[in-house]
């Protein structure tokens, strides 16, 4: 049977490495052998590549320009056995493309930046050579074909996610209620909202507490944030963790507080979980949840708007159920790691 190989840059917590893990795993059911390219170093998530049964190898880039890195990676390309290779982030099409340029076109792209895509000429060439790039949303796709690209080349795939079953080292949050907002910090404003509706909570909700999970470049920016505030004793940063299920169990509301297009991750777990979620109205969140019904969406840069909506969600407990119930219906029947795995080896075949 065909291999189905793998590039990406970091198996660090993130929407790009669960949708991975998640691809793999189903793949791994199929009988499919697998390979997967890191160019970053090992991370727990690593680990749980490899107990699927997938063969994962490490580069131990650092940075770009990392000749030794690169070699090994040409090295691995020229030994795989697969006709195709989906490689997912530009910093992994970066490093192939110094790497092994004639192999671009051979390749499977995904895991843009959902904010925007800087299209300078070396990025023409890449969009143009690569068999198809890979859009979770319609609202995406459309902005790419909007910068010139052809729509033979991009193409919807919706996101598929499954939940982990692996044991984790993760502590329950110990406060109950509690808001849960995840990372990868990356962009302090996409989670300044959940901070501030904190402030506003706090008079008509003093109970509630705030959990943020994860890592990224600005969570120091966020937790100068948090001390500017009334209620930063009610908001607590867990770190780094290999996953979020054992947090996810016990949270009550999930948060998705993008102000731009992104999260989708953070949306569909929370919703595969069965918890009730409030998200951001960007437009390819609005692809994702239906409002008021699936999950509640929110105006971004709207604290209050947001409080208000938690309130009402803590008030209507049999409100809040009936959002998880049909969000996990949901999550189940039009975002499963079968159904992308499928459509995905669909556009491979075509």
């Amino acid at each position: 049977m065909q291999i189905q190989a793998f590039l990406i840059d970091s198996t660090e917590y993130g929407g790009n490495a669960r949708q991975l893990l998640a691809s793999v795993t189903q793949l791994r059911a199929m009988d499919y052998n697998v390979a997967v390219g890191v160019l970053g170093k090992k991370t727990p998530w690593s680990k749980l590549l490899s107990d699927t049964g997938a063969m994962v190898t490490h580069f131990e880039s650092k940075g770009l320009w990392d000749i030794r890195a690169l070699f090994r990676l040409r090295e691995w390309i020229k030994n795989l056995s697969a006709d195709s290779i989906h490689v997912i982030t530009l910093k992994a099409m970066d490093a192939l493309g110094i790497s092994s340029p004639s192999y671009i076109s051979r390749t499977f792209l995904s895991g843009l930046p959902q904010g925007g895509v800087r299209v300078n000429p070396w990025r023409q060439k890449v969009f143009a050579r690569v068999k198809k790039i890979f859009c979770p949303t319609i609202a995406f796709q459309n902005k790419l074909i909007k910068l010139g690209m052809h729509p033979s080349k991009a193409v919807h795939l919706p996101p598929g996610i499954s939940l982990l079953t692996a044991n984790s080292t993760s502590k329950p949050f110990p406060h109950t209620p509690y808001l849960l907002d995840c990372g990868p910090f990356n962009n302090d404003f996409n989670h300044r909202d959940a901070l501030w509706c904190m402030d506003i909570l706090h008079y008509v909700k003093p109970e509630v507490k705030l959990c943020l999970s994860g890592n990224g470049a600005q969570l120091s920016s966020l937790r100068s944030f948090r001390s500017a505030l009334l209620t930063k004793d009610k908001i607590h940063f867990t770190g780094a963790t290999e996953y979020q299920e054992t947090i996810l169990k016990n949270a009550f509301i999930v948060l998705v507080t993008n102000i731009n297009s992104g999260g989708y991750y953070s949306a569909l777990e929370s919703m595969l979980s069965g918890k009730p979620l409030i998200a951001s109205s960007t437009p390819g969140m609005e692809e994702l949840v239906v409002d008021k019904s699936t999950g509640v969406l929110f105006t971004p840069g709207e604290p209050a708007e947001l409080a208000k909506k938690i309130r009402l969600l803590i008030d209507e407990p049999a409100r809040a159920e009936e959002l998880a119930t049909k969000g996990r219906e949901s999550a189940e029947s039009r975002f499963s790691a079968k159904h992308h795995v499928a459509k995905m080896l669909q556009y491979q075949d075509d």
